[in-house]
Order: structure tokens, then sequence, then C-alpha cells
């Protein structure tokens, strides 16, 4: 006897007319699950970049040059990275006598020497 047997007759199926049918299953659908949020290119009108390392950085430089402000969110860089962006911006901004500010977690913002902040 099979186990099966057993256990519908536990449950109160006596007979041998009882046959277990397997459902067909259908193929699972497959779902891309990585959430992607929108990043803002711009906040307030002044240009968001978002680098992945030193080197996309170091171009920055030249938007102080043209006395333009811009945002630099450092989600994407490695601490070791983000680090090594600040202080050769510290660098930069002495020279230029321009300035930056944090912002929030991990968002800075950098002002040429003509231009200040102004929080509400």
């Amino acid at each position: 006897m099979k186990i099966m047997d057993y256990i519908y007759r536990f449950f109160g199926f006596e007979g041998d007319d009882v046959k277990v049918v397997k459902k067909k299953q259908t193929p699972k659908a497959t779902y891309n699950l990585k959430v992607t949020n929108k990043l803002p290119n711009e906040i307030d009108g002044v240009r968001v970049f978002y680098p992945e390392n030193f080197e996309e950085c170091k171009d920055k430089i030249e938007l102080l040059k043209k006395n333009t402000p811009f945002f630099i969110d450092f989600r994407a860089c490695p601490n070791n990275e983000k680090n090594k962006s600040l202080d050769y911006f510290q660098g930069v901004i002495d020279v230029l006598g321009a300035k930056y500010e944090y912002v929030d977690k991990n968002l800075y913002i950098f002002l040429p020497k003509n231009m200040d902040l102004e929080r509400e």
C-alpha cells in the first residue's frame, strides 16, 4: 500500500477510486524588482551631479571657474572616493575663493566666490 492511501484513509477517504492528479504548473512570471528612483538633474535651477568615483568629480572644477554653482550627490560614490574628492575640492576652493556647504546626507553645494547660500 502506498503512503497516500494511508493519508486518504486517515482523512476519511476509503475507496481506491481516489487519485491524486498533479496540477499543470504554469510558468512563473518574472518581475524586475529593482527599484529605480528618478534622481533630479536640477534642484532650484542648480545642476546636480552623481559621481561614482574621484575621476568624475575632477572636471566639475571648470564650473566653479565659470562662476556656475552646482550640487554633488555622493550617494553612488564609496566613502574613500568621496573623501578624496572633497579634499581635492577643498584645495581648489581655497585657490579660487569659492566655498562648499553640506546640505544633506551625501549632498553638497559648491558655490563660486561671488555667490552665497541663503537659507529659509
